[in-house]
């Protein structure tokens, strides 16, 4: 099973963990739509249907080493995603506090991102440039560590990141994730993957990624709704190679 670092751990600003919360004890009745059905069946189901998704939303953050991402993200198969991240980080004896904000969006393996200044110098690019771009989309390169953001702009992707050995789920009791019952699932094996929620319905799907407390926590949502993917228009875009992003 993922954790939320196999998920951001491609967003080199996130430097992301492990998340989020446990689950209460109870467990589902035998009336339930996965009744019957074992921990393993169940989230291997909730990972093809995640896979198999026309689009997903994502919303939440990652706490990570004092750094915390968050995400609202609009992922389309085979389109690309758009939304924004988040990036806030305290001071340190090299570099000085930020909290700033960027909005992404991948369409066609492009990527755009238009970055707030905090954003914009934590990326490594001098202030002085700033007003150059601000209010503007930059289109990164394909080195840029910013475009690695991009790794979580597919559903099939996300799945990805749940290896097919991933097996010795047990179950984690229940949890109402955004108002939807759900069933949660843990590996004693690898408790740091901490728990995935996935929907009590006879179609289980992802509904949250967490971990331990404090550490942050990712939902998943609108699956399969109807979302357009396009590039910002060219007069708002701007080189990145030219500030080194």
């Amino acid at each position: 099973m993922p954790s939320l670092t196999r998920l951001a751990c491609a967003a080199a600003l996130a430097a992301a963990t492990s998340a989020a919360v446990g689950g209460c004890a109870s467990s589902s009745s035998s009336s339930a739509p996965l009744a019957g059905q074992s921990p393993d069946q169940i989230v291997q189901k909730s990972v093809a249907n995640l896979k198999a998704a026309s689009s997903v939303r994502l919303t939440g953050k990652v706490v990570s080493s004092g750094q915390t991402i968050t995400l609202d993200l609009t992922d389309v198969a085979a389109h690309g995603c758009q939304g924004t991240i988040g990036l806030a980080a305290p001071a340190t004896s090299s570099s000085k506090a930020v909290a700033g904000t960027a909005t992404i969006v991948e369409v066609g393996g492009t990527v755009y991102m238009k970055l707030d200044k905090a954003f914009f110098t934590s990326a490594g690019a001098p202030a002085s440039d700033f007003s150059a771009v601000d209010g503007k989309y930059i289109k990164l390169t394909s080195t840029s560590d910013l475009a690695s953001f991009a790794q979580l702009c597919e559903p099939s992707t996300i799945a990805g990141a749940f290896a097919k050995e991933d097996t010795g789920f047990v179950a984690a009791g229940t949890a109402t994730v955004n108002g939807q019952p759900a069933l949660g699932f843990k590996q004693p094996k690898n408790a740091s993957n901490g728990t995935v929620y996935v929907s009590d319905t006879a179609t289980p799907e992802i509904v949250r990624i967490a971990g331990p407390a404090g550490a942050g926590s990712v939902d998943f949502s609108d699956y399969n709704a109807a979302s357009t993917i396009t590039a910002p228009p060219a007069n708002a875009i701007v080189d990145g190679s030219q500030y080194g992003l």
